[in-house]
């Protein structure tokens, strides 16, 4: 008998893959000792699934000397009581459902008592063909993943479904409102016992990737999410011809970053707590002023602060100092901070955070010296000065003893 008869005629694993519910209910086949297999409607997996609500590539099944693997890919995965998220393979010690979409599907050692809590008594799966051995034994278990197949084979029309285990959507929802960052997040249930998650999102990107994902886990739920754009969008129409800003920015937990010129600090404040701005559902409006004054910590700095005489502006913007040494925007000014902008105002963030408006402080012109009189001879006045007082003194007295 030849080495290859021999191989043909050694057992086969014991180890079992079986189609549980769905379109191909009753399906099954053997394992290798070593093998991988993909999972999917895609027509490139080992193992392709017609149900509807199975992705292209939906899971990834590896045994590896009697240890089952599964691993989530493109669609989470329903086991006992939790949902699996595509990330890191789990390690599954016993058999157990495996839900994909409409279908379902388990795997173990075929004499797993568990198999007679997953198919119905009286099920008969067809068994693969006998005195062939699985290609995968042949190959490394990496190549396996292009070449296993499943073989369809007889559909047993009876299968009752299993009964698949209940998902909390309440709480499913809240872990989706930590997992996305929604800020108030409620959960609450409509007039039709529909759970409904309310919140604020960071962006329309955000709100679609969470409706997305409840479509991929068959949630029924309804999502009323605003997102912080239109958050943002409210605050500025609130503020505009009280306190326009030039910018609006969501951080983030409903509050609002608001950037402009602000006389009165004191009155946006106020403002901001008036009842049409708590309408639009801010928590905090964070001002940042654009036309905060020097103060006097400045100007008590300012005989290490670096003196700018002149502002250059156009396509080469830059300051000057009284030195002579150019600083372009995003130069450090010794002793005032880093230069932001130089338009109608010249910015400069301070090293505390905040913003100040330089103003440039020109040399003053030396007295012209041709204008200017002898100082030999301004000497020689200021000397004669009082000598003449003292002459006109005495001739008055004199006048006065004649009369």
């Amino acid at each position: 008998m030849s080495s290859a008869e021999t191989t043909r005629e050694s057992p086969i694993s014991s180890h079992l893959l079986r189609i549980v519910a769905g379109l191909h209910a009753g399906a099954s086949r053997e394992l290798a000792d070593r093998e991988m297999i993909l999972v999917g409607s895609g027509d490139d997996c080992d193992i392709v699934l017609a149900d509807d609500g199975v992705a292209s590539h939906h899971a990834l099944i590896s045994l590896v000397d009697g240890h089952f693997q599964v691993r989530a890919l493109d669609a989470p995965l329903r086991l006992e009581g939790r949902v699996l998220h595509p990330g890191d393979p789990v390690e599954l010690d016993k058999v157990q459902r495996v839900g994909l979409g409409d279908a379902a599907l388990a795997f173990g050692h075929a004499d797993d008592p568990a198999w007679l809590a997953l198919v119905p008594e009286g099920t008969k799966f067809a068994p693969p063909p006998r005195n062939v051995v699985p290609f995968a034994r042949r190959l490394p278990m990496i190549a396996a993943i292009a070449v296993l197949s499943l073989a369809s084979l007889a559909i047993f029309a009876a299968v009752m479904p299993s009964q698949e285990t209940a998902i909390d959507i309440e709480a499913r929802l809240q872990s989706l409102a930590r997992e996305y960052r929604v800020a108030e997040a409620k959960v609450e249930r409509d007039v039709n016992g529909i759970a409904v998650l309310s919140g604020t999102v960071k962006d329309v990107a955000t709100r679609l990737r969470m409706r997305q994902q409840l479509d991929s886990e068959r949630i029924d739920a309804t999502l009323t999410l605003r997102t912080g754009e239109d958050m943002a969008r409210d605050v500025a129409d609130v503020l505009r011809g009280h306190y326009p800003a030039e910018k609006t920015r969501y951080l983030g937990n409903n509050d609002v970053e608001v950037t402009g010129y602000f006389d009165d600090m004191a009155a946006l404040e106020a403002f901001a707590k008036s009842r049409a701005m708590q309408e639009t559902g801010v928590r905090r409006v964070i001002p940042i002023n654009l036309a905060t004054p020097v103060d006097d910590g400045e100007a008590a700095e300012a005989e290490e602060a670096v003196r700018i005489v002149s502002v250059e502006r156009g396509d080469n913007a830059h300051l000057v100092s009284a030195d002579g040494v150019r600083y372009p925007v995003g130069a450090e000014l010794p002793g005032r901070g880093t230069l932001l902008s130089i338009g109608e105002h010249v910015q400069v963030l301070r090293p505390d955070g905040s913003l100040v408006k330089l103003r440039p402080e020109p040399v003053q012109a030396d007295p012209d010296p041709d204008e200017a009189g002898d100082p030999a001879q301004d000497k020689e006045a200021a000397a004669a000065a009082p000598k003449s007082r003292a002459y006109a003194t005495e001739q008055a007295r004199a006048a006065r003893q004649r009369m």
